[in-house]
């Protein structure tokens, strides 16, 4: 199905915050790859700050739409 269009914005494609890349599936921002990096490296430093974000905008309603 290459070169194909899709016109549903469920599955529409969104650049990721901190790579770039374009993806399907991102959890407040960011790609699967993006979390899993900041997941596991060694300073959880990004990992902590991104959880608290994303802490920040599910309580505003921000995160879901609520807004």
């Amino acid at each position: 199905m290459s070169g194909a269009t899709v016109n549903d914005p469920v599955a529409e494609l969104i650049a990721c915050r901190d790579c770039g890349q374009d993806c399907l599936l991102q959890v407040a921002d960011l790609c699967a790859d993006c979390i899993a990096r900041i997941g596991t490296a060694a300073d959880d430093a990004d990992y902590r700050a991104w959880r608290t974000e994303n802490e920040r905008r599910v309580v505003t309603g921000e995160l879901t739409g609520a807004i």
